[in-house]
């Protein structure tokens, strides 16, 4: 028992010096600066115009025109039928094959479920809607 009070002693100076190395480190450390994430760059897309010269289209030739086919009409003859097209900032109009939508864009034939158009050389296809009535059940316009 002759030893106990150094021993404990001893102890309490072991954590005083703990205590105190700690506080010293926490008051002497350097300011942490905030961390800013790095600016991931993304990668430019090249032109649709850059991909129609690649494949042998011209760069003004680019449906860039959004185009929705409303519905359409078939006659007997290809001739007669209709297509009901819209065009933003214009009304939704019927039109026939080789009609002109806006200046530049043409309807060059008119299918059972689709229109195909034609833009200064570079063909596309308008679908309809996937909701629109089928051909079957749509009636046949005859030509008086």
């Amino acid at each position: 028992m002759n030893r106990l009070p150094i021993v404990l002693s001893f102890l309490l100076f072991l954590l005083l010096c703990a205590s105190l190395t700690y506080w010293v480190l926490q008051w002497t450390a350097p300011v942490t600066r905030p961390l800013i994430a790095p600016v991931i760059a993304e990668r430019a897309l090249p032109t649709m115009s850059a991909a129609a010269n690649l494949f042998g289209g011209h760069a003004d030739a680019i449906a860039t025109v959004p185009v929705q086919l409303s519905g359409i009409i078939i006659a007997n003859r290809d001739a007669d039928s209709v297509a009901i097209i819209g065009v933003p900032g214009k009304p939704v109009r019927a039109l026939r094959v080789k009609a002109e939508i806006i200046e530049g864009l043409t309807i060059k034939q008119i299918k059972p479920r689709s229109v195909v158009l034609d833009e200064r050389g570079v063909e596309r296809e308008v679908r309809l809607p996937d909701f629109a009535p089928s051909p079957d059940k749509a009636a046949v316009v005859s030509p008086k």
